[in-house]
């Protein structure tokens, strides 16, 4: 056998350290998954919730583990709204084969190709090779499709990755020979297209672990700024300078606008003004005719003309970054552009201050009370109980995954609203149909985060669905259940077995908090299970039906 190398030892200790954090809720394959695919994907900025989102790897996955769709930078869900009447578009498709193996294989890449065929050609319907591939793939791929149809009209820029992950150290020649095949089935299906192929072995993947972005940015101002005695500045910023501070290799950078409440809105009326003017170079000033950007951070240093800011964060002027970030973005080459931008840098080092501006810089215009959900004062209340309790509450996206907190023990606002939702609301149907925009919804938002709900509740309603994802596994629950089912039927478990613990379907929340601690019996959950498939299956065994109302109707008429 051959003697593995020094980054082939490290990478498999930092792999099985890391899971044995979890438990025994996640394996190594299933960690390996999810390591891979997230120092891949690094520069998305991805909660975990995201990375198994585009997990597929199962039993008929087409050599593929993991495929995930991104419009202009930003995941594509099943319930995400694509606008068709945007003119420019990028899309990027990325396709991902992880194996703890410790070499790469021929057979791989073969099957990206034969997947390739089966799957991308959109003269034929993916559905008639459901009995080759899972349906959980097949779905991924369709997302894909819908948004590459959507928008051909206006031909968008599409981006092809394949990313194949061992531990492997060396890349064999007849194995790198098999990818021009899996080129050319791409340059013929989409014609146009870019094509990209990585092998990516024990030591790139601990390159990509140790490099961690650095917190601080630098912006550079075109004159001296007005200052302040708190260290916050008033300036003025070159809009070819103020894009470079937006972007990492040409690539949006979005985590400095996580704390900024509204979603980028596209090609509304505000942001076609906004184009218009960056367009007419001729036109006055730039910031004669934009409000600027309001940039929060807990510290701020100016050297000469170069102002290093910590942890920036943008929380006013997302629609007009954005903008100036596609306007130079889209260019053939480099553009200079003196024009300029009003930026102000508030300087506050204590966290829940930063909250407060954040709220009051975004009040000025009609935003739903749901928009500032992060910086409520519920979800720091959660945060520090469930950290108390072992559990890391990422109201801030990524910032405890960040930290390399571990996988299980890691907690999402969209992964709790769901929860929640199916559980204490009894609306296991919402909370599968809708993974991204659940809470949108001010009415919804506020029945599941309020300061009113028993604050041990957030634990024991994470505790029962943790349980129950743990037990759909097929080493536990002793059935076979394709990915897909698991996915379609956990909400409704999870209700099925709360309302169980809690004795009734009244007062659950009460009836929960009440419990000292969640005990769940193996007899409840068999029985949970058991009713969900029998009842699902005479419904019809679908999407459909685990997505709309009368399998929870089903259910409760039944319990």
């Amino acid at each position: 056998m051959t003697q593995k190398t020094n980054d082939q030892v490290i990478l498999e200790q930092i792999v099985k350290e890391k899971c044995a954090e979890s438990g025994n809720e996640i394996s190594i394959t299933e960690y390996f998954e999810i390591y891979t695919a997230s120092e891949i994907l690094k520069d998305f900025d991805l909660s975990y919730d995201d990375i198994k989102y585009g997990i597929v790897g199962d039993g008929g996955d087409g050599g593929i583990d993991s495929m995930f769709t991104f419009l202009n930078g930003e995941l594509v869900k099943e319930d995400t709204e694509i606008n068709i009447n945007q003119k420019k578009n990028d899309i990027e498709l990325i396709l991902i084969q992880a194996k703890t193996s410790f070499t790469f294989k021929e057979d791989a890449v073969v099957k990206f190709r034969e997947t390739a065929e089966d799957l991308f050609n959109l003269s034929s319907n993916p559905d008639k090779f459901s009995k080759r591939y899972n349906h959980d793939l097949i779905d991924k791929v369709k997302i894909f499709r819908n948004v590459y149809s959507k928008l051909a009209r206006n031909f968008p820029k599409l981006h092809i990755k394949y990313y194949y992950a061992t531990q492997g150290d060396t890349v064999h020649h007849n194995v790198e020979g098999k990818v021009p095949k899996l080129r050319e089935a791409i340059a013929e299906m989409f014609s146009g297209s870019q094509f990209s192929f990585e092998f990516i072995g024990a030591k790139k993947l601990l390159e990509m672990t140790r490099n961690v972005p650095s917190t601080s940015r630098m912006l550079e101002v075109s004159e001296s700024p007005i200052s302040t005695a708190s260290g916050s500045y008033v300036c003025l910023v070159r809009l070819d300078k103020y894009y470079e501070f937006v972007s990492d290799a040409g690539a949006l950078a979005r985590s400095i606008f996580e704390s900024n409440v509204r979603d980028y809105q596209g090609s509304i009326t505000v942001n076609t003004g906004i184009r218009t003017t960056l367009q007419n170079q001729k036109s006055e000033n730039f910031w004669y005719l934009n409000n600027g950007v309001t940039i929060i951070t807990p510290k701020a240093v100016l050297a000469g003309k170069q102002l290093t800011i910590e942890d920036p964060q943008i929380v006013n002027g997302l629609q007009t970054s954005h903008e100036i970030y596609r306007h130079f973005s889209e260019q053939a080459i480099t553009v200079l552009d003196e024009r300029a931008i009003l930026v102000r840098v508030i300087c506050e080092a204590d966290e829940e201050a930063r909250d407060r501006i954040i709220r009051a810089t975004n009040s000025q215009t009609a935003i739903p009370p749901a928009s500032l959900r992060s910086s409520d004062e519920i979800h720091r209340n959660i945060e520090d109980f469930l950290k108390a309790n072992g559990y890391y509450y990422d109201r801030k996206k990524n910032f405890y995954k960040n930290q390399g907190m571990p996988v299980a023990k890691t907690v999402s606002i969209p992964y709790l609203a769901q929860a929640m939702m199916a559980i204490i609301l009894l609306k296991p149907d919402s909370a599968r149909a809708r993974p991204s925009t659940l809470i949108n919804s001010d009415t919804e938002y506020k029945r599941i985060f309020s300061l009113d709900m028993p604050i041990d509740v957030y634990l024991k309603v994470i505790q029962i669905i943790k349980e129950v994802e743990n037990f759909l596994k097929p080493s536990v629950c002793g059935i076979e259940l394709e990915r897909k089912i698991i996915t379609n039927i956990k909400y409704y478990v999870a209700m099925v077995v709360g309302i169980e613990v809690a004795g009734s379907q009244d007062q659950i929340a009460a009836k929960i908090s009440a419990l000292p601690q969640i005990k769940i019996a193996e007899e409840i959950l068999h029985k949970a299970l058991d009713t969900v498939l029998v009842t699902f299956e005479e419904l019809g065994n679908s999407d459909q039906v685990a997505k709309g109302p009368s399998l929870v109707s089903a259910l409760i008429g039944r319990l």
